[in-house]
């Protein structure tokens, strides 16, 4: 008999709270946790906030009303808040719950629906928005021209000035414009190649991450020179130089011939002597105005073997100091075209002869 009137009691209790759901019910009131709060009921046209989501309670029901973005401002459904470069929208799904959707991109200053593409502010790179199944994502489309003329795709290359450049994506995921040649009157070089341009040869160079065209040698005629490199041309003996600062083909020495008929390379700043038995002319190859020459520095009168005296080029002296005591004119001529210079003696008697155009000199000794 007491454990029927106890399970008369539980069932007549539970009955009561069903009554009461019912009754609770019918007045529009909802039974649910939120704003903070433990399982309670709400009345009719409260608004609960639960998790990342807002409700308000209808005719015993929580209805979807809404959401919450990540600063906590509320917004309703189908409203729409920008975040991390997204355009995200509170959504309800086919089953009635709410969620956040993805449905653009934005740059900041404006949003852009998928399939669009815009540019960044400083003109390098462009983008586009692009649909992913149910998301979106921002994919960087390319490269901008450097004269902003044109957009390229990553993997696609254009000429700019003397260079090649490509748009590439790197190991880490970034996007950059990189120069990967060099362009001489149309023709292409790949970084390592080597072409001849006017009297020089050029380089394209990998230098930082860049291409860059440098000067590595001289072009003489047909043959390729580099730097300390020499060859002979008009009298003159050039030699390629090549600096980090500049390069050019540099005058360095003179062509001589010698009394044999062998011809010598002579270095600016070199001194030698033409001899014969009477004499000595003693020549320097020497630099003006950007070209190498031969200079006379003066002639020696040997007598006997030794050398007795010295005339500058272009005068003319009497020596007196003869064993026979016999005056005897000296003069140090100027070398005339293909000739070379020359210490010439002759007899006082042809004195007027000999002496036209030359200037009278004390004998140095």
């Amino acid at each position: 008999m007491g454990r029927l009137l106890g399970v008369i009691i539980i069932v007549s209790f539970a009955g009561t709270l069903a009554e009461i759901n019912v009754a609770q019910q019918n007045q529009g009131q909802c039974w649910t946790g939120g704003n903070g709060k433990a399982p309670q009921w709400w009345d009719q046209g409260a608004r609960i906030d639960r998790g990342k989501y807002w409700y308000e309670c209808r005719n015993g029901e929580l209805k979807p009303m809404g959401c919450f973005t990540e600063k906590g401002d509320r917004i309703p459904i189908l409203g729409t808040y920008n975040s991390n470069g997204y355009v995200i929208e509170c959504a309800v799904d086919e089953r009635g719950y709410l969620n956040f959707k993805f449905i653009g991109c934005t740059d900041g200053t404006r949003n852009y629906q998928p399939g669009e593409t815009w540019e960044d502010k400083e003109g390098m790179y462009w983008f586009e928005c692009k649909q992913d199944g149910p998301y979106v994502r921002i994919q960087v489309g390319g490269c901008i021209a450097h004269d902003k003329s044109k957009r390229l795709a990553i993997g696609e290359r254009y000429d700019f000035g003397e260079y090649t450049y490509e748009c590439q994506r790197k190991f880490n995921g970034s996007v950059q414009m990189c120069s990967v040649g060099c362009v001489h009157n149309g023709a292409h070089y790949k970084v390592g190649e080597q072409w001849p341009e006017g009297d020089f040869i050029f380089y394209c160079k990998l230098n930082g991450g860049r291409s860059q065209k440098i000067c590595v040698g001289c072009q003489y005629r047909n043959k390729r020179l580099y730097n300390g490199d020499r060859y002979q041309k008009d009298g003159m003996v050039y030699q390629c130089e090549v600096r980090s600062d500049k390069y050019g083909h540099k005058p360095v020495g003179c062509l001589v011939q010698d009394p044999d008929g062998t011809t010598v390379e002579r270095v600016i700043g070199c001194r030698w002597y033409h001899t014969t038995p009477e004499s000595k002319v003693e020549q320097t190859c020497v630099l003006e105005d950007d070209k190498t020459t031969v200079k006379t520095l003066g002639c020696i009168f040997v007598h006997k073997g030794y050398d007795t005296l010295f005339l500058y080029p272009g005068t003319y002296t009497i020596w007196t100091q003869s064993l026979d005591n016999k005056p005897v004119g000296v003069a140090c001529r100027e070398a005339a075209p293909g000739k070379s210079p020359s210490l010439e003696t002759f007899d006082l008697t042809d004195i007027g002869a000999k002496t036209q155009g030359l200037k009278y000199d004390q004998p140095q000794g």
